[in-house]
């Protein structure tokens, strides 16, 4: 198929809804506002940005390479569940973060990988234009949190790190996965110590100094001990389940649903509808993760509520 120029491609999918000289040239710096959430600050784009963004994942960002092998975050089709049980296995464990990830993404890595993809975009004029994308993906010269087009971008600035993790694990009989910031690397045999140095002198290797893991995060365990990563439980006969602190939670919740919906509405976090959903989560978390037990809560407290729940019909 033969590829079109940015504007072409553009019209036809907005059908002059949006005007492609103000999505080429117009200011940007209204098109966001900062929201201040748990110490983080999160860029929530506008309509018309929002719009621009779609039309750039659409078009550019989702032909972005990325290692499906061991990436498992910001993908259609796959979850932390699938990032875990890769792990399962396995006896020993190290997991630690990278420290201000998307923060640390600038505009020269995602220049970087647009540029090494152009090749796979439908769209001819990239390269001529790619100033003015990176101005509508970025804030402050690097990657925001909340803009719908970082999340595909950050995979594939970590593209080649990512195949440099997985073949030293490969060399070393161990196995590797990376979710978002969280990287987990796991095997049978007690491998692992020094892994954090390897993992930082890989990073500095694709990186310089941009990005570095969090040394407060990283730990390690083995089967003997509790085997928490990402919020699932790994189990001694590889099995995995949620946390008892979710089990817990959600149970207690449940409960005063269906008995005093007064006290239910008091322990909820947010707003009546932003709680609902937050529960409606947790149900559709555990029904990925641990259906068995979703079962029971289902004999327990009622199918009908657990159903309602997770299909987002509760009110």
């Amino acid at each position: 198929m033969a590829k079109q120029k940015l504007e072409s491609v553009f019209e036809a999918m907005y059908h002059g809804k949006f005007d492609f000289k103000d999505f080429i040239s117009g200011p940007t710096s209204e098109l966001y506002k900062t929201i201040k959430f748990k110490n983080r600050t999160v860029y929530d784009a506008d309509k018309k940005l929002k719009a621009y963004h779609k039309f750039l994942n659409l078009f550019l960002f989702e032909f972005l390479e990325l290692n499906t092998r061991v990436v498992y975050s910001y993908r259609k089709g796959v979850n932390v569940i699938d990032a875990v049980k890769k792990h399962a296995s396995s006896r020993h464990f190290f997991q630690t973060d990278l420290k201000n990830f998307f923060g640390s993404i600038d505009l020269e890595m995602i220049r970087a990988a647009i540029q090494e993809n152009s090749e796979n975009f439908p769209v001819s004029d990239v390269n001529e234009n790619i100033e003015r994308i990176l101005e509508l993906v970025s804030v402050s010269g690097v990657l925001p949190p909340g803009f719908a087009t970082s999340p595909l971008i950050s995979n594939a600035c970590l593209y080649h790190f990512d195949n440099q993790v997985e073949k030293f694990c490969l060399n070393s009989g161990l196995i590797y996965t990376r979710y978002s910031d969280d990287i987990i690397i796991s095997g049978s045999t007690n491998k692992l110590y020094g892994l954090d140095a390897h993992i930082e002198s890989m990073l500095k290797e694709s990186f310089g100094e941009k990005v570095l893991i969090n040394g407060s995060k990283s730990k390690y365990t083995s089967i003997g001990g509790k085997i928490k990563i990402l919020g699932v439980v790994i189990l001694p006969g590889g099995g995995i389940t949620i946390d008892t602190k979710l089990k817990s939670k959600i149970e207690v919740l449940l409960h005063y649903f269906t008995s005093d919906r007064q006290k239910f509405n008091v322990m909820l976090d947010d707003k009546d509808a932003n709680g609902l959903l937050k529960v409606s989560g947790y149900l559709n978390y555990i029904n990925t993760t641990d259906p068995a037990y979703l079962n029971k809560l289902r004999t327990k407290y009622g199918a009908t509520v657990v159903d309602m729940f997770m299909r987002g019909s509760v009110k």
